[in-house]
């Protein structure tokens, strides 16, 4: 058994980490107008390095689909896209729209910003695999925006997790302080996973 699996039973449920260092009182949920949907790789579920679960401790608003399970495929439909509500799916295709402030003038909330989750490889087939997401305006952060992650190895140089891209998404879609503030939890998570894994596997 490794020493990562044999501290299991002193994980916080919540934040899922060691309760030496857990985080649960440094988490402020945030309300937002814009929904956030995460559809995540059923993989990820256990992984103390996934971020997606930070997404729906920190806003109200933010809902998980998993997806790859053969008994329970994902669907559009589970998403409940609404009529005056502008779907935008969050990722660097080749025909994505760069997410500032001309992008909120030309397309005027409110939003529901879907993302998807999982390892590089994982996220680049959602599009294309699921029926009816390459029908929804994809959207991406500005090429200036810089990843802090760094609990996975092989990230790419240019790339940012899963909640780093909601957080800064939401800078434009919503306002800086609610992006400055997840930000702000996230290097909470980031410094504390990373203690964790530092103290119970060397």
């Amino acid at each position: 058994m490794s020493k990562r699996r044999s501290t299991h039973g002193k994980r916080c449920l919540r934040c899922r980490i060691n309760i030496s260092l857990c985080f649960c009182d440094q988490i402020i949920k945030h309300d937002t107008q814009t929904r956030v949907s995460i559809i995540m790789h059923h993989r990820e579920e256990h992984l103390t390095s996934n971020t997606a679960k930070l997404a729906t401790m920190t806003l109200n608003n933010a809902t998980i689909y998993p997806r790859g399970l053969p008994e329970a495929p994902f669907s559009l439909s589970l998403l409940n896209l609404e009529p005056d509500v502008l779907p935008l799916y969050l990722f660097p295709d080749a025909d994505s729209v760069e997410l500032n402030k001309e992008f909120k003038i030309l397309h005027p909330g409110p939003y529901h910003l879907i993302v998807p989750d999982g390892t590089w490889s994982q996220t680049m087939k959602v599009r294309r695999r699921e029926p009816g997401l390459s029908e929804i305006l994809c959207v991406k952060l500005s090429d200036d925006v810089k990843g802090e992650y760094k609990l996975r190895r092989g990230i790419r140089e240019d790339g940012v997790c899963t909640f780093e891209a909601i957080a800064y998404a939401l800078e434009i879609l919503e306002n800086s302080e609610v992006s400055e503030d997840l930000l702000r939890q996230f290097r909470i998570m980031n410094n504390r996973v990373a203690k964790s894994r530092s103290a119970f596997e060397n």
